[in-house]
């Protein structure tokens, strides 16, 4: 059985998504925010945190062509939680043209029922 090597970012061009994952996390439930994200939440280090997350439509929301997605340098996302409201904050390098190239995007959906909290993923 060959091993599947772990990817923690992971871009579909056919259904135009982007899946961000934390290594070794400890995946226990998910929660759809409005229509176009879903947010992991699992075990780190024993705690309840964001252990990723998914972004459909995302070569729209970045506004790049589909196949500078599956070239993703780094990715940089800031999540926080408060009582009213979930802001994730995503910021991709993508090569273009053997040039770096970002892209910053901001999403913003209303809190139905998360913890606040306040999460990073690096990759």
């Amino acid at each position: 059985m060959k091993k599947v090597k772990f990817k923690p970012v992971d871009y579909d061009p056919l259904a135009d998504s982007l899946f961000v994952s934390v290594p070794d996390r400890k995946y226990e439930y998910s929660v759809m925010l409005g229509d176009d994200v879903i947010l992991d939440f699992g075990r780190l280090s024993g705690r309840l945190s964001i252990v990723g997350f998914e972004v459909f439509n995302a070569s729209e929301k970045f506004g790049v062509k589909k196949y500078l997605l599956k070239n993703i340098r780094k990715l940089k996302a800031e999540i926080k939680v408060s009582e009213e409201i979930v802001r994730l904050k995503i910021e991709i390098c993508i090569v273009q043209r053997k040039r770096e190239k970002s892209q910053l995007k901001i999403l913003e959906a209303s809190n139905a029922g998360i913890p606040s909290m306040v999460a990073s993923i690096s990759v």
